[in-house]
């Protein structure tokens, strides 16, 4: 069995569903379980309708309803409508689906407020609506597709808007439900990104879940690949969007896929390779725009022999909290308090260095920042740098590669340096610059190491 993701670019118009649908013909034999994202745009137009009706706004909520349903429907018509009795079972269940919807909304736009309950409600939704839509025009192609809900099947804790997957139950209902439509050679497709609590609730796995639903998935039937159909031709050595010249990455190991998704690689989710590590699954992305590239295959060993600088990616949003004082000279503990300030105000840090007064970390959670640097300030001066942006380099051995750490530096001159940190793994080697000019660093360092410039 395989597990084949497709995003919200892929299935976000009727010839992309058409072609993620031969995708997956080509793919029979192999048993495949489909995973798809809502049509492209779709959540937004739920978060929005979801506001809309809180604010007292419910005609406005109805409207964007009616809009999405529209667009469902004349993709099912164009996919189905020659076959009349598939499309008018499908229009009932996508009238069911929009009745719950709009009751939900209604009821929203009456106390004049959302709970993270039920708006984790609305904007799943979205997904039902893909798989249900996808799953009836497969059997267009002869394929005997089968909608299955997610939330049957993915098992969660009760945090709404980014729940986590429990996953011994989820291996135990996938098995109740995936598999055995499987053995009858039937595909089953889900809708990503969302799952349901042991309470009964529905649960959402946070903005870009897809990924991770799919990973979740291919873990608890033990597929024997996970394929993240995407709008690239794979993982690269940058974002093309930025660098033209970026180059598509044949093999990579999960720790150098998981190092570029959290530091601002798009093709990825961040959460999506844990799952697949503890299966110990390959994860394949590939592109459905263009489905003859090989793509990028991500496993346990990558690529056999590689090491040095293997990709960049670069995230924005960034703030540097930098706390100095005297006090941390010789006194056990300091550095835990310091921390645990973070801790009690729930904000995540990612990059931190050290010396004898002071300490400097990166934070992307702005909200709280008031609240932090008040109680830090109890402990120790701090300065506050906003704007900043985290270029990674990613790779193998990078603490043995001393050249790399010159080419970095070469590639900035003229570039102011906030920070910069290498863990002792040798993964990551990380600056962080002002956000004004972090393309151009990007660019002047992808250059440096990857395109043989000076």
């Amino acid at each position: 069995m395989i597990v084949i993701k497709f995003g919200g670019t892929s299935v976000g118009e009727t010839h992309r569903l058409r072609q993620a649908i031969e995708i997956v013909a080509e793919r029979r034999e192999r048993r495949p379980v489909v995973v798809v994202s809502a049509l492209a745009g779709v959540t937004n137009q739920l978060v929005a309708a979801t506001e809309a009706a809180a604010a007292g706004r419910f005609d406005e909520a109805l409207e964007l309803v009616t809009r999405i349903r529209e667009r469902h429907e004349e993709s099912g018509f164009a996919l189905i409508g020659q076959k009349i009795d598939f499309y008018e079972s499908f229009t009932a269940q996508l009238g069911r689906q929009i009745e719950q919807i709009t009751s939900i909304l209604r009821g929203v736009s009456l106390v004049g407020e959302t709970s993270p309950r039920a708006k984790d409600l609305v904007v799943a939704l979205g997904e039902k609506l893909s798989s249900v839509l996808f799953s009836y025009a497969m059997r267009t192609k002869t394929l005997t597709g089968v909608h299955v809900d997610s939330g049957d099947v993915i098992v969660t804790d009760d945090r709404f808007g980014e729940a986590t997957p429990l996953m011994a139950e989820t291996t135990a209902a996938a098995r109740l439900t995936i598999v055995p439509e499987s053995e009858r050679s039937h595909i089953p497709v889900l809708g990503g990104f969302f799952g349901r609590s042991l309470s009964g609730a529905t649960t959402t796995l946070g903005r870009g879940g897809s990924d991770y639903s799919a990973a979740l998935i291919g873990a608890a039937i033990g597929a024997e690949e996970i394929q993240i159909w995407t709008d690239v031709d794979g993982m690269m050595t940058c974002d093309p969007r930025v660098i033209p010249a970026a180059k598509v990455l044949d093999l990579v190991t999960y720790d150098e896929a998981a190092e570029l998704a959290y530091f601002g690689a798009k093709v990825l989710h961040p959460k999506t390779l844990w799952p697949a590590v503890e299966g110990q699954i390959p994860v394949r992305v590939l592109n459905t725009h263009n489905p003859a590239s090989p793509g990028t295959l991500i496993t346990r060993d990558g690529k056999p022999g590689a090491h040095g600088p293997r990709a960049l990616a670069m995230r924005n949003g960034i703030t540097v909290v930098q706390m100095t004082t005297t006090r941390m000279l010789e006194e056990s503990g300091y550095l835990a308090r310091l921390f645990d300030v973070f801790a009690r105000h729930g904000v995540a840090v990612d990059l931190v260095t050290t010396s004898e007064v002071s300490v400097s970390a990166t934070v992307d959670d702005s909200k709280k920042l008031d609240a932090l640097v008040r109680d830090l300030t109890l402990l120790a001066s701090v300065s506050v740098i906003r704007d900043r942006a985290v270029i990674a380099i990613v790779g193998r051995d990078l603490t043995r590669e001393p050249e790399v750490a010159a080419a970095l530096f070469r590639s900035l001159a003229g570039i102011p340096v906030s920070m910069m940190t290498l863990g002792s793994s040798g993964l990551n080697l990380s600056v962080v610059v002002d956000a004004a000019r972090a393309d151009e660093a990007l660019r002047s360092i992808h250059r440096t190491l990857f395109e043989g410039g000076a």
